[in-house]
């Protein structure tokens, strides 16, 4: 497939995922809105509602992404340049920027159908095909300019980044509606499940250099913490505590991990690159 038409397809494909969001979350689809359900398949990791105000951000991103995909596939400065395969972007996420697209379009019509067990599949394929596009890009392990920063690693940080949170979210909640699960091993299980989204996080700053990633979990924990501010009706107050307070303590460890990584890299910091890049225009 050429540059010309995978760019094409990316952003058409970013379209009409955006266009299929807002219709579904107007309850056309089979009566319930994405949020709706979400409340009938509650589980104690969810975050506070206002998490999901993430979205916007991810569209955005997602359609600077497409957009500078199709700029760069058609501009005669861009078809001359030579590129290596992390600098080829289009070639390189090919098929899977798309086939991650089309899969979280199927996931928000396997939820809204409650068919909770095969969203978590297309959920684990989303993050798949993210995670591909991260390892084939050499994301965030080599020094690249300052469009690529912005307009193909930050799209992608983010992208991948809410999924990572999403697909625990989406197994919680289709173990409280498959198992009759006692309210204290949930309780465990969100402790659990909380200290796992910590650690990938970590992780993701130490190995890949992608704070950017981490701090989409710093916003889920914190939501987390949030939401538990308020009486929640099936736990008593002491473990709504404690998920809480783990939640805020490892955001607070997440968020300073990040800003020692960036503290360290200050040489190679976006801002940096930023105006290296409009020096040499």
């Amino acid at each position: 497939m050429s540059k010309k038409t995978t760019s094409i397809l990316n952003l058409v494909s970013v379209i009409i995922l955006i266009a299929w969001n807002g219709y579904a979350n107007t309850g056309n689809y089979n009566g319930k809105s994405v949020g709706e359900l979400s409340a009938e398949y509650d589980n104690l990791f969810t975050p506070a509602s206002y998490a999901f105000s993430i979205w916007g951000i991810i569209f955005l991103m997602l359609t600077v992404f497409g957009i500078y995909g199709v700029y760069v596939a058609f501009s005669k400065k861009h078809q001359e340049a030579k590129k290596d395969y992390r600098s080829d972007f289009l070639l390189t996420t090919s098929p899977w920027f798309l086939a991650a697209n089309i899969f979280c379009g199927l996931w928000v019509a396997l939820w809204l159908d409650e068919n909770i067990a095969a969203s978590v599949v297309m959920m684990f394929g989303i993050l798949f095909c993210l995670l591909i596009c991260v390892r084939q890009l050499d994301m965030e392990i080599w020094d690249a300019p300052f469009p690529i920063i912005a307009f193909v690693w930050w799209p992608l940080c983010l992208y991948s980044g809410w999924i990572s949170v999403a697909t625990i979210a989406n197994v919680a909640a289709w173990l409280n509606g498959t198992y009759e699960i006692a309210v204290e091993t949930q309780v465990t299980i969100t402790i659990v499940m909380i200290t796992v989204a910590f650690i990938i996080n970590s992780l993701m700053i130490w190995m890949r250099n992608m704070r950017e990633f981490a701090l989409v979990g710093v916003w889920a924990l914190v939501a987390i913490y949030v939401r538990f501010q308020s009486s929640v009706d099936m736990i008593d107050v002491s473990s709504s505590s404690l998920i809480s307070y783990t939640a805020l303590g490892l955001a607070i460890a997440l968020f300073i991990q990040t800003g020692i990584h960036g503290y360290r890299n200050v040489k190679t910091n976006p801002g940096k690159k930023f105006m290296e890049w409009r020096e040499s225009k």
